[in-house]
């Protein structure tokens, strides 16, 4: 990276900044002047923040032909540790230990046709260089 840097942001959709609202309604407009260039030093703290390059221990060379990955675990560190607040109900039924990733496990393993069928909502993934 150029910068010396990843960023990464995660937005719920009423939380997006104004800018990047702007920037993602007007990307798809013909031309350059239609469009509102994204402005990541208007937006919040990043979610993560990766520093790279001399004095790092990360060298650039680390970052080429990159790919994005969704992990959709539905039971993990991020996601798992959502299970109470999110399903208070299932996590009374399945509670183990007050652990909430535990607790969602073991949802999981006890009705796994609850997931037979899954979805999630992504408004979009944009990157910017």
């Amino acid at each position: 990276p150029v910068h010396g840097y990843i960023k990464s942001w995660v937005f719920k959709n009423h939380q997006i900044p104004d800018n990047l609202q702007q920037a993602m309604t007007t990307s798809s407009r013909d031309t350059k002047s239609e469009q509102v260039a994204p402005d990541p030093s208007s937006w919040p703290i990043p979610y993560a923040y990766f520093a790279i390059g001399e004095g790092t221990g990360c060298s650039n060379d680390h970052f080429q032909n990159m790919h994005l990955v969704f992990n959709l675990a539905f039971c993990g560190t991020v996601a798992g540790n959502r299970f109470f607040k999110d399903c208070p109900a299932l996590s009374a039924k399945f509670n183990v230990s007050n652990d909430s990733v535990q607790t969602c496990n073991a949802y999981i393993a006890s009705e796994p046709e609850a997931l037979s069928e899954a979805y999630w909502k992504i408004r979009g993934i944009y990157v910017y260089q």
